[in-house]
């Protein structure tokens, strides 16, 4: 059976839960500066509209659409 590690074994609705970050490596000072985290696993770049593009992807190809037929 499949241990979830990542979650508490009775969670609850409307808590946060993080799971624990396990550190494998670090950038040196000069390279987490210039990524903005010495730890490789929280780089996140930045990519201009990306969210307009996820929106525009799920609008367009989500067939189960919003249950009061809304769409944008």
């Amino acid at each position: 059976m499949h241990t979830n590690t990542f979650f508490t074994s009775n969670p609850m609705y409307g808590h946060a839960y993080v799971p624990v970050q396990k550190m494998t490596k670090i950038y040196n000072p000069s390279e987490g500066l210039k990524q903005g985290t010495i730890f490789p696993e929280l780089v996140s770049p930045y990519v201009p509209l990306q969210s307009v593009a996820e929106n525009k992807y799920l609008r367009n190809y989500n067939e189960g659409g919003c249950s009061n037929g809304y769409r944008n």
